[in-house]
């Protein structure tokens, strides 16, 4: 363990719960390591990656920055269309089994908007603290979860992070990968694996959306004491910036 992994860095945001160095993401796509729990040390601020803290109470995984936390702005970054009467939103769960096998190499993190990566409880935090009254999370057996589990994988037999989904999207070629006889070997591990790993990852994340550790939440929120949602626009604005993480 890196030296200061093991001493609190903060308070969590939602909870008040310790806060301590969790793990690093590489920002570019070539850049993967196999068979470490990390491709960078999380307690070095200089490292070239998105570094994540995560609480121990709450479950909560929060971005390192220098600029101050909106929680506004971290819920309204989640929220997604949903039927009249409230407000949805969809996150990946970091609690989930997929995040679990996952680690660093949890394909979710790719699409992970926002600074807050969430869990049940802290979902329902985050939107108590925004005003709403959330109702218990949803965990979906099909959608992008699916996806995201046998992602994550294939990561584990991978040399590059994602590697189907990233060079279908065009972001991972040749020229930008750890080298052609790298970039050979894990589309020959992928192709070879991939109906392997899918007669594993399917009815796994069945499993566990029905377990409640699915990799995709979706709550629904309504405004406390039954008030309008307008209502509390002033009090949710005041949230803004007003919360330092570093």
């Amino acid at each position: 363990m890196a030296a200061g992994l093991d001493k609190p860095r903060h308070s969590c945001p939602l909870c008040g719960g310790n806060v301590f160095a969790w793990i690093g993401i590489p920002r570019s796509v070539s850049e993967a390591s196999v068979g470490l729990p990390s491709p960078v040390d999380p307690d070095e601020p200089a490292a070239d990656a998105r570094l994540v803290d995560r609480c121990e109470r709450c479950g909560l995984g929060i971005e390192r920055s220098n600029e101050n936390l909106d929680l506004i702005a971290e819920l309204d970054r989640v929220e997604i269309d949903g039927p009249d009467g409230g407000r949805t939103f969809a996150a990946p769960n970091r609690a989930s089994w997929q995040g679990s096998i996952g680690g660093d190499g949890w394909a979710a993190l790719a699409e992970w908007p926002g600074r807050l990566l969430l869990t049940p409880r802290s979902f329902a935090l985050l939107a108590d603290k925004n005003g709403l009254e959330p109702q218990k999370p949803a965990f979906p057996p099909a959608g992008p979860n699916q996806r995201w589990m046998w992602q994550s994988i294939l990561n584990g037999i991978t040399l590059h992070h994602n590697f189907l989904t990233e060079v279908r999207a065009g972001r991972l070629r040749v020229a930008n990968s750890r080298g052609p006889v790298q970039f050979a070997a894990d589309m020959v591990a992928s192709c070879l694996a991939t109906p392997f790993v899918l007669l594993v990852s399917f009815p796994l994340e069945a499993i566990a959306s029905l377990a409640g550790r699915g990799g995709r939440m979706i709550m629904r929120a309504s405004g406390a004491s039954g008030e309008s949602l307008s209502d509390f626009d002033d009090q949710r604005r005041e949230l803004a910036g007003s919360v330092e993480v570093r």
